[in-house]
């Protein structure tokens, strides 16, 4: 029990640490994460976590999924439905395939554990790709393409992968047209029970008003979804996304305001704490793999290897992206004799360029099942060793250079964005200021001495503060060219200020009793948000 709270520890505070120092030096923390968790597998004395490989699917899995799918923009998704569909789909298949011939011919696996690598492998992970465009301002197409071809391909290669684990364990030959079969079937089957499972979430969290217990039933949803299919032979990884979609597209309905603000940043925080202690346990792992496959080869036979499978995972990417949309666009044409599609080399080369794999092939392989339902030890310690260098080599070097590419082609749109943003503000200001004034109208203008109606006095307050708002998002566009950094240096100071103030007038009332602990955290809840609001200017 002892070494499980140790190393329980030392994750936490390596997460703290590292994720600190990426911050500050301004890259991804997947890409410090990978790193420090080697340097942290290699000191001496650290402890090797001996990890259930069902376990580490069961429990980090289903939550991820869920998540990415439940925060999916869902209209983008079907706005840019083909462009992902061909990532998600057809370049999983076909680095799944490219993988398992490379691996075949130079590591000398059989076809069938060769292809669980490139089931492993064949997922990109959103994490790193898209915090670096995002933080750039890069363009919302390259964003949406990122995280909807992440969200649908991991279900595409995780349902491939369970295939052909449940091959293995019935010891039958991989069958190209039976996995094919019972691929459809268990991908189908995986988003029935997840479509209802999150029709059934929806419907239970519409009678509860609790906000601790709808997070609670949130995060159940994820589970039972996965867990349910999971039993039923079926994808549970489809189960788990499906799930999220269903409920996500219906949050707007489902969730409190109040509700809604929680269940987000607790998801932010198990999802990064997931993620994160993913992949510093594959760092803790590095020794016993490096053993593993120490007889298997050369040192210089492993690092060929690991080589060629980075390079067959990039560049079998990067082909994709510049021949198979363009042939499809072409196909289209003709079928349809529709207008010849633009064909934006820079964003397809920023989208070649960003796929990096991360949290779910890491658990994919820790999960790999050992003995006569699975694999030989040393096989798969050498699948392990070779996913952890293929995250390595997509995270590190695609990673450090992504930001200067979408810098150098042109891409950053950041001031467009915040141009989209106070256009925005600015159309909701209005609409609250229209139905102001036709709830005035009903009241027949308000009456100065009415006590259970809307007076003038009521009105005109807040008439005077939704002019104010609009006045000033009026004046941020027509300032320079337009979109503005920002608001005055001086005035956003001052702003800051005023909530120190605020605070500080809390901190005494607290302290002298005259307002309740449950009102003092409910105000410090309204600075919050405030002070958030004025960071995010």
């Amino acid at each position: 029990m002892v070494p499980d709270v140790t190393l329980l520890l030392v994750l936490l505070l390596a997460i703290a640490v590292l994720a600190g120092f990426a911050r500050a030096v301004n890259l991804a923390y997947p890409i410090v994460l990978v790193l420090g968790g080697v340097a942290l597998g290699l000191i001496p004395g650290i402890p090797s976590p001996h990890l259930d490989p069902d376990v580490i699917f069961l429990v980090f899995l289903p939550p991820l999924l869920y998540s990415a799918a439940f925060f999916a923009p869902n209209e983008d998704l079907r706005e840019h439905a083909r462009p992902i569909a061909l990532l998600a789909v057809g370049l999983v298949l076909f680095t799944m395939a490219g993988v398992a011939v490379v691996v075949h011919a130079v590591a000398g696996l059989g076809w069938a554990p060769s292809f669980l690598l490139g089931a492993i492998v064949g997922p990109t992970d959103p994490l790193a790709a898209t915090s670096v465009v995002r933080r750039l301002g890069a363009s919302e197409r390259i964003q949406t393409v990122l995280e909807g071809e992440s969200l649908v391909n991991d279900a595409t290669a995780l349902t491939a992968y369970q295939v052909i684990l449940a091959s293995l364990a019935a010891g039958a030959s991989l069958s190209v047209g039976h996995a094919l079969a019972k691929f459809v079937l268990t991908a189908a089957g995986g988003v029935a029970i997840g479509a209802v499972v999150g029709w059934l979430s929806t419907q239970a969290r519409k009678r509860v008003e609790a906000t601790n217990i709808e997070i609670t039933l949130s995060l159940l949803t994820a589970y039972a979804a996965y867990i349910a299919a999971n039993e039923a032979g079926l994808s549970g990884v489809l189960a788990a996304v499906t799930a999220g979609l269903v409920v996500g597209s219906r949050s707007g309905d489902v969730l409190l305001p109040e509700t809604r603000l929680q269940a987000f940043a607790f998801w932010d925080v198990l999802v990064f704490l997931f993620n994160s202690i993913l992949f510093l346990l594959v760092g803790l792992e590095v020794r016993r793999i490096v053993e593993g496959v120490a007889g298997s080869a050369s040192t210089l036979g492993l690092i060929g290897q690991a080589a060629a499978v980075v390079a067959v995972v990039i560049g079998l990417r990067m082909a994709w992206m510049f021949t198979v949309p363009r042939l499809i666009d072409t196909l289209l044409r003709r079928w349809q004799r529709s207008e010849p599609l633009p064909h934006p080399w820079r964003e397809q080369l920023v989208l070649g360029w960003s796929g990096m794999r991360g949290a779910v092939s890491l658990a994919a392989a820790l999960a790999l099942p050992i003995g006569r339902q699975g694999l030989p030890a040393g096989e798969r310690s050498l699948l392990i060793f070779l996913t952890f260098t293929t995250i390595l080599g997509t995270l590190v070097l695609p990673g450090l250079t992504l930001s200067q590419l979408v810098r150098r082609l042109g891409l950053v749109e950041g001031a467009e964005r915040r141009r989209q943003e106070t256009e925005a503000r600015l159309e909701l200001a209005h609409a609250a200021l229209a139905k102001l004034e036709e709830v005035a109208r009903e009241h027949g203008g308000g009456r100065e001495d009415s006590h259970d109606e809307l007076s003038e006095r009521s009105l005109a307050r807040l008439r005077e503060s939704y002019e104010t708002r609009i006045n000033r998002l009026e004046e941020r566009l027509d300032a320079d060219g337009g979109v503005p950094e920002s608001e005055p240096s001086a005035e956003r100071q001052l702003r800051h200020a005023l909530v120190r103030a605020e605070r500080d007038q809390l901190t005494k009332l607290r302290d002298d009793g005259r307002v309740p602990l449950e009102g003092v955290r409910e105000l410090e809840r309204e600075l919050d948000l405030e002070e958030t609001r004025l960071r995010r200017r």
